[in-house]
């Protein structure tokens, strides 16, 4: 497989422009992988997928595997309904292969990973499925090695006893004989519902102990069933009662599992478990016994996240981050954003009356912006209507896309139709850095309300767009206002302290009646006066910027 390099240059990975003249680094990225049992999905309830499309814009997970998958429906439900959701297009899933009981399926996130082959491993049961992925470094071409991994995914015989104990046990050696028979295999991962008990029973030690390829749980061995002090890790149950078929009774047994072999653990082939990383979703360690919903409140994740859990499954999702290692020279792709400011907006875009008062440099070096950067140009375009500050969060959704999460700020141009362009005053925005979620974008201006999108930003062919103009709902919260069908960000925040109210009325008085640069020229004419006031600032009285701190 390591041969093969113009082979996959068929898929479409991008030729990387002047790669000799570039020196290269060492870069990383981080994937995360997630098992769920979906309690034979959909059944008859297949509107649980919106609460599998909760979950996962609470994970985003990039590898996601499912045992108790009943048809390939279902995995089109999941795809289409619970993953690929709000403008995102980067999932995709394997062929469904139908076995003799219920199924698995792979999931992965697109943008990162490419699926290079899929098996099947034949038991008495169920089907083992396997997938071999390879992560899509940017220096493929060039690169010494790509980094593949290998994912099984297994639904083991359930219930206790020695009959059953022997059937989990042939299955697992299924799998070690199919595995030890190829060649070169490398980061190696099985996992699913595997229904152990104990780590005394005879699978699990053929698991981590036996073959050319033993396995390694990075979570506690023990005697897992009922037992109080492996509360943390237990996956089943997160309901004490019946319903809609499966488990009930509490949490009280760790049956899904992650595993993988020790060049996970040591990054001999360029993946790396990243330590203490594998949990089970929902579980905060407090609920031995009893639902993931029932006092104490459950701290693991947001409420609408751990309703979606009890809902959507008798199974917690068990998930493990990786850090991915590539000789990277940083792609660099495009930012194209469109916005209007509410000051300067009349019918169809901006007027630029402001024009021959503007500064050659970017004016967010104070504060509350702090912005160090360089941006200075000698002449501005005449279509210019003022400088923004741009910020990149890479996040899982927009609830979560606080100041922690910025991973780039530029200083840029706002043309009267609203693009936001780079210091040569056509080109779009550009940035390399390395996307472990999603992009969300916010928009500082220095006397308008800052916006965050409501959704992440689109891809296509390299160039991430996002368009604020279309609805007030394209900011989060719905943080804009409706000015002659065209969404804006609101005028009126004259000390840039992302509320609009009496502070801003007393920073216009003091530069009433002036000319120039001013942060109480609401409506940007070069001129601070009644209409800034009367116009602007009282009517987004009580305004407040929606993007999270």
């Amino acid at each position: 497989m390591k041969i093969f390099r113009l082979f996959l240059l068929i898929f479409g990975f991008y030729s990387l422009l002047c790669i000799s003249s570039i020196k290269k680094s060492t870069a990383q990225d981080t994937l995360e992988v997630m098992y769920y049992n979906v309690l034979n999905f959909p059944g008859s309830t297949p509107q649980r997928v919106s609460y599998f499309r909760t979950i996962n814009q609470y994970i985003r997970a990039d590898v996601i595997l499912i045992t108790e998958l009943i048809n390939d429906a279902g995995a089109e439900s999941l795809l289409q309904d619970g993953l690929n959701v709000y403008g995102a297009s980067n999932y995709q899933k394997a062929a469904f292969t139908d076995g003799y009981d219920t199924d698995n399926m792979l999931f992965y996130n697109s943008d990162k990973l490419t699926l290079y082959s899929q098996d099947t491993i034949e038991t008495a049961l169920r089907q083992i499925n396997e997938y071999v992925l390879y992560y899509k470094s940017w220096d493929l071409e060039s690169a010494d090695d790509t980094i593949f991994l290998y994912f099984y995914s297994a639904h083991l015989k359930a219930s206790q006893g020695t009959e059953n104990k022997a059937k989990r046990l042939a299955e697992v050696m299924r799998f070690k004989q199919h595995i030890d028979s190829i060649p070169n295999a490398e980061n190696i991962f099985f996992g699913g519902d595997l229904n152990f008990y104990t780590h005394s029973e005879a699978a699990y030690n053929a698991l981590i102990n036996s073959g050319s390829h033993p396995l390694i749980d990075p979570l506690p061995s023990g005697v897992w069933h009922d037992h109080v002090e492996y509360s943390a890790i237990h996956t089943q149950s997160p309901r004490k009662i019946q319903f809609g078929g499966g488990a009930y009774g509490g949490l009280d047994d760790r049956f899904d599992f992650i595993l993988f072999t020790d060049d996970v653990v040591n990054g001999t082939n360029k993946i790396s478990y990243i330590p203490n990383s594998c949990i089970a979703v929902g579980n905060d360690g407090n609920h031995f016994d009893i639902a993931i919903i029932d006092e104490p409140v459950n701290t693991a994740a947001p409420d609408s996240v751990i309703n979606a859990i009890y809902y959507m499954s008798d199974h917690l999702p068990v998930l493990c981050k990786l850090e991915v290692e590539s000789s990277t020279v940083p792609q660099i792709r495009d930012i194209a954003l469109t916005a209007y400011l509410e000051g300067p907006f009349s019918i169809a875009n901006m007027s630029t009356d402001l024009y021959s008062e503007l500064p050659l440099s970017q004016p967010y070096y104070a504060s509350p912006w702090n912005y160090n950067g360089t941006e200075t140009v000698t002449t501005l375009p005449a279509n210019v209507v003022d400088w923004v500050l741009i910020e990149l969060r890479d996040t899982t959704n927009a609830g979560f896309a606080t100041e922690d999460a910025t991973v780039n700020r530029q200083a840029a141009l706002l043309l009267n139709n609203g693009s936001v362009v780079g210091t040569d005053g056509y080109s779009n925005l550009q940035f390399s850095n390395s996307i472990s979620h999603q992009l969300y974008v916010v928009i500082w201006h220095r006397n308008h309300l800052g916006v965050l999108s409501a959704n992440p930003l689109l891809q296509n062919n390299g160039i991430y767009t996002y368009d604020f103009t279309t609805g007030v709902s394209q900011a989060y919260n719905s943080g804009q206002k409706n000015v002659n069908g065209k969404a804006v960000l609101f005028g009126g925040d004259a000390n840039s302290d992302g509320q609009i109210n009496q502070a801003d009325i007393t920073v216009w008085k003091s530069q009433a009646g002036s000319i120039g640069y001013k942060s109480a020229d609401f409506d940007m004419n070069s001129q601070v006066d009644n209409q800034d006031k009367n116009q602007k600032l009282i009517h987004n009285f009580g305004e407040e910027s929606q993007v999270p701190d």
